[in-house]
């Protein structure tokens, strides 16, 4: 039977709302109107007559409604040296900046002094399922039922379903639960039978806490534990988890994240990594509990382009080109030359006499130079340097990849304009923004506002 309480608080909810989250996890729903410089928000509610403030030190952060979403495409990966990282398409450079064009705030110029790295050829990899839209092409059995974009169960059973994922993969998919969640998920199945050997991965949460396993079909067809965490390490709390699982099928690892925060990676101890292509959900909850299973994603992984950016930049007075084949040259990066085959680069190197032509496709990551630090060579001496400027409170989530830390933010119908220490203001549509954290919060990129599974 449905409680009276929850009825009721299905009808005051708005459909899309955006997702205010209090310091003691306290949570309201309404319309972000604005953003002070302090971090205060002002929110507009269906339950008052006018929006309210919501003090700075009770905010820990606001998740903002879902909008029409954008595949991401672009090849360029820029990473401030602030720390800020977004995904942007190059357009040009130049003696002072890098010019860049970006889905989320149109074209973007920057002095080459605040690029910490450019990275190219990390577009995002193919998606191939994500969902559910219907229960089309899933195998259910027992106790799971489709409902509203989303998986529910209230007693035992699996639903299964087969993907053309070959290779390295991830697989995405939220969590959650009334009481208590009890699930397993597996994943690269050979089969869908509990009962029989067979080569797979599955995870598996409940009130003992997170564990992941690998099923080898060889020998006795034994099971291997590669991660385990106690229930401590997992906020049953909230009752909501987004768990993702990155499958590198060549070194035989998975990667373990909560929430968009890497946990972990473990080795596979099997001599050789599964190769199924199938993914499946079993539930084994108890009598009155209910879980549901929403927002899963399946795409393609490239585990290589996770090495991108991790290269030592070495000479920070003079810029430095490293290509795919990990060349590396030390000069002075003159400028870009855009065609439709990809276009190249522009590069004076210490050894040539005149500059060079370089593919931007044979091209790994860029580094800038960047001017002397205070207190250096060129510095009277006996001068202090001056403190660095405080880091803005607040920081943006994009919705995809990247965030932006900013300090106050105005709203302007489907804009949002934001102060940032490097960029300047930036104009930024707000469907692009999945989430705003506090400062000494890490930020949720991709969280939305939750889904609470039905009474029964």
């Amino acid at each position: 039977m449905i409680r009276s309480s929850s009825i009721l608080a299905l009808l005051l909810l708005p459909a899309v709302a955006d997702e205010v989250i209090l310091s003691d996890s306290s949570r309201l729903l309404g319309t972000v109107t604005a953003l002070a410089d302090t971090g205060q928000v002002l929110l507009q509610s269906d339950l008052a007559f006018e929006p309210f403030q919501v003090r700075a030190d009770h905010l820990q952060r606001v998740v903002f409604a879902p909008g029409t979403e954008k595949e991401d495409q672009h090849d360029c990966m820029v990473t401030l040296v602030n720390g800020d990282q977004f995904p942007a398409d190059l357009s040009a450079i130049d003696e002072g900046t890098v010019t860049v064009h970006t889905d989320f705030g149109g074209d973007i110029r920057i002095p080459r002094e605040s690029i910490g790295t450019v990275q190219l050829g990390v577009r995002p990899r193919k998606t191939i399922y994500r969902g559910p839209d219907s229960d089309a092409g899933w195998t259910i059995k027992n106790g799971w039922r489709y409902d509203s974009r989303r998986f529910s169960a209230d007693s035992n059973g699996t639903i299964a379903r087969e993907f053309d994922i070959p290779g390295s993969f991830a697989l995405k998919f939220r969590l959650t639960w009334r009481n208590t969640p009890n699930i397993q998920a597996y994943f690269a199945c050979e089969n869908f039978d509990t009962t029989a050997k067979a080569n797979r991965y599955f995870i598996q949460l409940n009130n003992a806490g997170f564990e992941l396993k690998r099923q080898d079909a060889t020998g006795n067809g034994g099971f291997y534990s590669m991660a385990s965490l106690s229930n401590e390490s997992v906020n049953f709390e909230k009752s909501a988890l987004e768990i993702e699982l990155l499958v590198d099928r060549h070194l035989g690892e998975v990667h373990v994240l909560f929430d968009g925060e890497e946990v972990g990676h473990y080795r596979d101890p099997a001599k050789s990594v599964p190769n199924g292509q199938g993914v499946m959900f079993r539930s084994n909850i108890a009598e009155n509990d209910v879980q549901t299973v929403s927002r899963i994603e399946v795409r393609e992984w490239d585990p290589s382009a996770a090495l991108h950016g991790k290269e030592e930049r070495g000479d920070v007075a003079r810029d430095v080109v490293i290509t795919r084949s990990s060349d590396r040259g030390t000069g002075k990066i003159l400028s870009m030359k855009p065609a439709a085959e990809g276009g190249t680069l522009v590069y004076k190197g210490p050894h040539h006499p005149e500059p060079v032509e370089l593919p931007l496709s044979e091209i790994s990551t860029m580094f800038f130079a960047r001017p002397a630090a205070p207190g250096g060579a060129d510095t009277p001496e006996g001068a202090e340097a001056p403190a660095p400027p405080p880091a803005p409170p607040l920081t943006l989530g994009l919705r995809g990849r990247g965030s932006l830390a900013v300090s106050g933010c105005a709203f302007n119908g489907e804009q949002i304009v934001a102060k940032h220490p490097l960029l300047g203001d930036l104009s930024i549509r707000r469907d692009a923004v999945a989430s705003l954290q506090r400062k000494n919060e890490k930020p949720q990129h991709v969280e939305e506002p939750a889904e609470e599974p039905e009474d029964e």
